[in-house]
């Protein structure tokens, strides 16, 4: 793994404990332009752009993107996609939690243990309670592979 992703895990893990504000109030909305929104792609931009990446996750702006949706379709197009099995730490993980064919949330990968994906991620909670698509801060996840909609290699 090159030194780059290894300091988005660094810089990822270091936002651990950050908490929003009322309605979605968030320091990575308010970089991005988007505050007030659903944060965990603003986040995931945000820890690639302090090391300098943002131009491998461009998906929607300079500064990456904010939408789950349009971020996974440009890994796509792109080719940037892996097997689950092969996602390594510092790679951006894609959430399916609901049935329908969008995405619902994304992280940064921690570790792959073989069956799942340990991923600090922006805007979900802490535990099985509550929303995990749209929660209330920074956490260290696991996430079983079945839950995992797409990998993506910067």
């Amino acid at each position: 793994m090159d030194e780059e992703k290894m300091n988005v895990v660094d810089i990822a893990q270091s936002q651990l404990g950050y908490k929003e504000g009322p309605n979605n109030d968030s320091m990575y909305g308010k970089w991005f332009g988007a505050n007030n929104q659903p944060w965990c792609a603003m986040y995931v931009s945000w820890c690639f752009a302090q090391v300098g990446m943002t131009s491998k996750i461009a998906a929607q702006t300079k500064k990456g993107f904010a939408s789950c949706d349009a971020g996974l379709k440009w890994f796509t197009k792109n080719n940037k996609l892996v097997p689950v099995g092969q996602a390594q730490p510092g790679d951006i993980v894609f959430f399916q939690f609901d049935t329908d064919a969008q995405p619902d949330h994304v992280g940064i990968v921690a570790s792959n243990d073989g069956k799942n994906l340990m991923c600090f991620e922006g805007n979900t909670s802490s535990g099985a309670k509550g929303s995990q698509a749209n929660g209330d801060g920074v956490y260290l996840r696991k996430r079983p592979y079945s839950l995992v909609m797409g990998v993506a290699r910067p």
